[in-house]
């Protein structure tokens, strides 16, 4: 698997922000601690204001976290290595006549899966960091088709 495709996973994407926030959170907190000490050290009689601005800080970065969209859950029994969507997709229709898949571009069936999942063009853009224009560009050639 290409590094590529492994960070637009929803997943690992969330897993990394956590890590991220912290790891953050474990650097402010020793900078607080280290201000707190040295205000006392020089005897400032107000060293207790930094710990609080350190706590407003601290929990406005994990409710930050809070807000990044978790993952999409696996349907049950779906293999780790199959992308979410079509590992939930059921067998294609019966009376639906169908061309061969390798008809289709990678990027082309992606987007199709997507689309096949619910997702607008504008969210199935935000997922493949693609723009708009580029989703309907994908899906011209697939809807044409007969």
């Amino acid at each position: 698997m290409r590094v590529t495709t492994w960070l637009r996973s929803p997943s690992v994407r969330r897993r990394l922000s956590i890590a991220a926030v912290l790891v953050g959170c474990f650097v402010w907190a020793i900078v607080i601690v280290g201000l707190s000490f040295a205000m006392v050290e020089h005897g400032s009689g107000q060293w207790w204001v930094v710990p609080i601005f350190g706590a407003f800080v601290m929990a406005i970065a994990v409710l930050a976290v809070r807000w990044v969209p978790a993952a999409p859950s696996r349907a049950h029994g779906a293999p780790a290595d199959l992308p979410v969507l079509v590992a939930a997709q059921g067998p294609p229709p019966v009376a639906v006549q169908r061309k061969p898949a390798e008809t289709l571009s990678s990027r082309e069936r992606e987007v199709l899966h997507h689309l096949a999942a619910g997702h607008t063009n504008a969210e199935i853009a935000k997922m493949l960091f693609v723009a708009p224009g580029t989703v309907k560009a994908h899906l011209k050639p697939v809807l044409n088709r007969r």
